[in-house]
């Protein structure tokens, strides 16, 4: 079982249609309007809540902030392909998926998630090796986004890359430096973004993949962004610049 915590992830999960949570725990003592939110929103769908000793949801979580909130949900499924690239938002005639090289940290990645849901992206695809995967950490950064879109596990992202491309896909990678500016260019298309690791950013096999590279413009004498940072910036680029449909 996957353990999602904190006050807002779970009631963003409650929230939707599907939620895939089987039960969920609330410390004794946790009172509030947001916690009786979470209550009712389960009793409405029919979601077991039991009330457990602050000692027990801390052992549960192993001393993770939970805020006396932890739900419990089925494993979680990782996409396949084919079924991300599908998955393109209405908003839009134009696909985004991001692809994550080697992104270690999990913050990090709930992070990109929780930005690219925002920003209407199909799905995240991560690799299956050196690299974070999906945790009760990435559930919480993300929000409980993680749980509403796809994300693909992949053994080989060049293959992954060069799939894409056979899709009409162009490639956008991110760099610290020396790429062209996201607010001088194209997104009028089908967009799979390369985002690098923490440590080396886009490994060269890779970054010779990609059709154009990317750099965000700074100020600051700094050698890069951090790379959630980064995607948010270039996602809400592509966003703004793509002709949107259906923007509510």
């Amino acid at each position: 079982m996957e353990k999602v915590y904190g006050v807002n992830p779970v009631k963003i999960i409650l929230r939707q249609k599907e939620t895939g949570l089987t039960k969920i725990y609330v410390s004794s003592g946790r009172g509030g309007a947001a916690a009786q939110e979470i209550i009712d929103l389960a009793r409405q769908k029919n979601i077991p809540v039991e009330v457990r000793s602050r000692q027990y949801l801390d052992e549960l979580t192993a001393n993770q902030n939970h805020q006396g909130v932890v739900g419990l949900s089925k494993t979680y499924s990782y996409s396949d392909l084919d079924t991300l690239i599908a998955n393109r938002n209405k908003s839009s005639k134009f696909s985004l998926v991001l692809i994550l090289d080697s992104v270690v940290d999990p913050q990090n990645l709930g992070s990109i998630i929780r930005s690219a849901y925002c920003m209407g992206a199909n799905g995240v695809i991560i690799p299956s090796d050196r690299a974070a995967s999906i945790t009760a950490t990435v559930v919480k950064v993300s929000a409980g986004s993680v749980l509403q879109m796809p994300v693909a596990r992949e053994t080989n992202l060049s293959q992954t890359i060069k799939y894409l491309k056979e899709k009409g896909f162009w490639v956008f990678g991110a760099e610290a430096r020396g790429g062209q500016d996201p607010r001088e260019t194209d997104f009028n298309c089908h967009v799979a973004l390369l985002l690098g690791g923490e440590e080396k950013g886009i490994r060269p096999l890779l970054k010779k993949q990609c059709d154009f590279l990317l750099s965000v413009p700074m100020a600051g004498n700094f050698d890069s962004l951090n790379v959630a940072v980064a995607a948010g910036i270039i996602q809400y680029e592509i966003f703004c610049r793509r002709d949107q449909e259906n923007i509510s």
